[in-house]
């Protein structure tokens, strides 16, 4: 595989299902907001934003990933606060994400240090690592490696990519797995969160929000 060439492809396309006017906006905002550990309603995302609640209503209908409670609040978009096997903690908030790759994306996004457990989709092994907006740290075990898929042009990230996007114990063994599951892709834990800080810099500066510019500046 070459992976510069197969970076860009990713980033650009998991860049595209957010090429919605203002729908980066709203994704970063909602992901800052969910760092709060509770659901977020519409309102709460229009004030946020200041926009509209209108405005919000309709860009969260192209989010059909969504996960919303029985009130029409957002609990999960990427970032959630049902129980995965990712493990998402950000302060003293335990949260979760979709996939392996959320967890070394998202930090870049919130600005903020995370640590991240998961297991191994193969073996069950732990897996565990503290993910900052700009390196990563603590990876156990040291090996780690994660499996990428190409996503189809659909608006389900979650059906297209996620599911696909786990954490292995090392290459060798994400591998032997991807083997058996046509079009998916292992790399090292240390080029998958490479690919992350690309795309996290691609939304950032896609956002009006202010200070968004590069994750550098977290």
């Amino acid at each position: 595989m070459n992976l510069a060439r197969y970076t860009a492809e990713l980033v650009e396309r998991l860049t595209m299902a957010h090429q919605l006017e203002g729908f980066a906006d709203l994704f970063v905002v909602l992901l800052h907001e969910l760092t709060k550990g509770a659901p977020v309603s519409p309102a709460a995302l229009a004030l946020a934003l200041d926009w509209p609640v209108g405005r919000v209503t309709a860009a969260l209908e192209q989010a059909v990933s969504a996960e919303w409670d029985d009130d029409g609040n957002v609990i999960g978009y990427g970032l959630t606060l049902r129980e995965t096997r990712h493990t998402f903690e950000v302060g003293s908030r335990r949260l979760y994400t979709w996939c392996a790759f959320d967890t070394l994306l998202f930090p870049a996004l919130i600005h903020r240090t995370a640590h991240v457990e998961s297991r191994c989709a193969a073996t069950g092994v732990p897996v565990s690592l503290t993910v900052t907006p700009t390196v990563m740290q603590h990876v156990v075990p040291a090996g780690a490696a994660v499996s990428l898929i190409l996503p189809r042009d659909t608006p389900d990230i979650r059906h297209a990519f996620c599911c696909h996007v786990h954490f292995f114990a090392s290459a060798t063994t994400g591998q032997q797995w991807a083997a058996t599951h046509p079009g998916i892709e292992v790399v090292s834990v240390h080029d998958a969160f490479a690919v992350g800080r690309e795309c996290a810099e691609r939304l950032l500066r896609a956002t009006g929000l202010p200070n968004a510019g590069s994750v550098d500046h977290a």
